[in-house]
């Protein structure tokens, strides 16, 4: 009899006798074998990620090859189809990958119910600044928008992706945004869902600009007037 189970969210088949009782010994060993397979299995697939998605945020969806992303994992060619079924696929995951640590920014610094949600967007964007200027001297940028920009017109299925990470960013800001409302720290008729796609969007030009110039001057401007105009 064979049943399903799951791992780290991985599939797992596994079989017990056919009287319904105790597993064999040999398929518990099996099922360990099992479970540490699917671990180094989630590990290499996010050593790639990792690695890959800095080469494409340096390089670009067209300017990357899969030889450049397996050679920086330090895996075989052939061991990227294992993981991945082609290089728009590996797109689409490592755009989720590097989301997923961005949104986790997002959400801890614009929920904090101890700071002011007014405060609150200004010490998302300072991290974020300090992020991008500090640890990767104003060259790293951001992968939504590189392939937004890079790909979104020629290959829908990123650039949906590409618009459903956009619209959960602007959707914690205006989240944030009418709690700032409530408090009054912002006019009570001022459209938050608005306001929080300019503030993402002007974040995402703020970018671009900084790696054009190699310069933290475009996200040090974004961020005056967040301060003083934008939530004044």
């Amino acid at each position: 009899m064979r049943c399903h189970g799951h791992h780290r969210g991985h599939p797992i088949l596994f079989t017990i006798n056919q009287t319904g009782t105790e597993p064999h010994r040999l398929t518990l060993r099996r099922l360990v074998i099992l479970l540490l397979m699917s671990d180094r299995y989630s590990d290499k697939r996010r050593e790639l990620l990792t690695a890959g998605a800095e080469v494409m945020l340096a390089k670009g969806y067209n300017g990357t090859g899969i030889q450049e992303i397996v050679n920086r994992a330090g895996v075989p060619k052939g061991s990227f189809y294992n993981y991945f079924r082609s290089k728009e696929a590996f797109a689409l995951a490592a755009l989720e990958h590097l989301s997923d640590a961005s949104r986790s920014v997002y959400e801890a610094a614009l929920t904090d119910p101890g700071i002011s949600p007014r405060q609150r967007l200004i010490d998302l964007f300072d991290r974020l600044i300090s992020d991008h200027t500090a640890s990767h001297g104003a060259t790293r940028g951001c992968l939504v928008g590189k392939l937004c920009q890079e790909m979104a017109e020629v290959n829908p299925v990123i650039g949906d992706k590409v618009e459903y990470l956009s619209r959960h960013y602007a959707g914690a800001i205006a989240r944030c945004l009418q709690e700032a409302r409530s408090a009054g720290e912002i006019d009570a008729d001022r459209d938050t869902d608005q306001l929080a796609e300019f503030i993402f969007n002007s974040w995402e030009g703020a970018l671009m600009r900084m790696k054009a110039s190699r310069s933290s001057q475009p996200l040090n401007a974004f961020r005056e007037i967040l301060a003083t105009v934008l939530l004044r």
